[in-house]
């Protein structure tokens, strides 16, 4: 898939994966707006994605009126990503205060855990154990600007272990550091 015309001189474009297969699943659509930029590989159902949200970025031509709200906007997800690293935090540091804390957790590869990578600060989600132990999302934040979320559709990602080899194609063919 050839990158639309509308996403070519995007400012966050450089920090994406070129725009050729990923993991064995081909591009299928590349989204840019003003501050926010996604490629999504693989159909519906399976497939793969990267969002990244400048929470300083343009705001675009918008009217004065939503100007306000579109700043929240802009804003939250790196908020969220900020709130979700600091509630893993406490979940990984419960776990592994005590054998019984982590036994109910399911284990080491059932604890979601925070880590640095290419100048981004990221997390796996993983359940617990008892409640399946299905993988969520990649959360990141890079220089407490940009949020970034990668997501797999998949329901046999089971554990953290799977969840960082799933997602280790897709971070590896990022280049956060072309960020602005």
């Amino acid at each position: 898939m050839a990158i639309p015309a509308s996403c070519k001189d995007h400012y966050m474009l450089p920090a994406m994966p070129e725009p050729v297969a990923l993991a064995g699943k081909p591009l299928t659509e590349v989204t840019c707006e003003a501050f926010t930029i996604e490629m999504v590989w693989g159909e519906a159902g399976s497939s793969s994605s990267i969002v990244i949200v400048d929470s300083q970025g343009p705001l675009g031509d918008i009217p004065d009126s939503l100007k306000g709200m579109t700043e929240a906007a802009r804003s939250l997800p790196l908020e969220s990503v900020k709130t979700a690293h600091i509630m893993i935090e406490g979940v990984e540091a419960l776990a592994k205060s005590t054998p019984a804390a982590m036994a109910e957790q399911g284990g080491p590869d059932f604890i979601p855990t925070i880590k640095d990578q290419g100048g981004m600060r990221y997390s796996i989600g993983v359940e617990p154990k008892p409640s399946g132990g299905q993988v969520g999302s990649l959360l990141g934040n890079v220089r407490d600007r940009y949020a970034v979320t990668m997501e797999i559709e998949s329901d046999s990602l089971i554990g953290l272990a799977a969840g960082e080899a799933a997602y280790a194609p897709m971070l590896a063919a990022m280049r956060i550091n072309k960020l602005p």
